[in-house]
């Protein structure tokens, strides 16, 4: 009998879902959360060393360590997180309608990863030899039915480009790492796209700046897109400095022999 109301209520939803003019139940059979597969928080393989030295003599934490050093693919701390509102239109395809309300936030979920993939591209442009899709949601109870949008939540994981230059000894480099925040010189972004264009401009020239330090690179990034309010966003970037002459090397101790 159970198994009767079961069948039941699954041939009553794909019933709802076809006059509505959706089909998401195979769409609903896999997750779309999950697209990138970064390297293991402990992978420092690739990297020349998996320590670095802070400008106050500390040990960097290795989270920073694996952002600036692994290259080649991507690690879960080098990211960019994004809060935007979108128009839920904008996760159509040619032909398509919007489904009845009750449907919106399923599409909206199934459809996410679309948003996220429009922002790669600007990355790309930037300084990211490698994009991809890390996570992708609508954001629970925020679809507005009657102004069509809705907010979503997405991480993508990059790979900066290849520097030219090879890092010196990093032994007799210090590591030190800064934030920015979206200036308001990038004004009224009318996109997401556009507001994330206007941020990685930002850390190009704070990259570039002659305080910036040496091998400067961009290491996390974050940004809350709304057309009708607050837009901000902030990078965290890391650079090295040669050694302060106030700081030395110390050898490694070794036992006395024998004798």
């Amino acid at each position: 009998m159970l198994r009767a109301l079961i069948l039941a209520g699954v041939s009553l939803m794909l019933i709802g879902f076809g006059a509505a003019g959706w089909q998401y139940w195979q769409g609903l059979a896999e997750d779309p959360a999950v697209v990138a597969t970064p390297s293991s928080p402990d992978d420092l393989s690739d990297a020349p060393q998996s320590w670095l030295i802070s400008p106050t003599g500390g040990a960097t934490p290795a989270a920073d360590v694996r952002a600036y050093l692994v290259q080649g693919h991507s690690v879960t701390e080098r990211s960019l997180r994004v809060t935007m509102t979108a128009p839920l239109a904008d996760l159509l395809v040619e032909g398509e309608s919007l489904p009845d309300p009750a449907y919106l936030q399923v599409m909206a979920d199934i459809r996410a990863p679309l948003l996220a993939e429009g922002l790669c591209p600007v990355l790309s442009a930037a300084f990211a030899e490698k994009c991809a899709v890390a996570s992708a949601r609508v954001i629970p109870g925020t679809v507005d039915d009657l102004q069509g949008t809705a907010r979503f939540g997405i991480e993508l994981y990059f790979d900066v480009k290849s520097d030219p230059a090879e890092l010196p000894d990093l032994a007799q480099q210090v590591f030190e790492t800064w934030e920015i925040a979206l200036g308001p010189d990038a004004g009224s972004p009318r996109s997401a796209e556009e507001a994330l264009k206007a941020l990685t401009d930002q850390a190009a020239a704070a990259c570039a700046a002659p305080e910036a330090g040496q091998s400067c690179r961009v290491l996390r990034m974050s940004l809350d897109f709304d057309p009708n309010g607050a837009t901000a966003g902030a990078v965290t970037l890391g650079s090295i400095r040669p050694l302060p002459e106030t700081m030395r090397i110390v050898p490694e101790l070794i036992p006395a022999p024998a004798g």
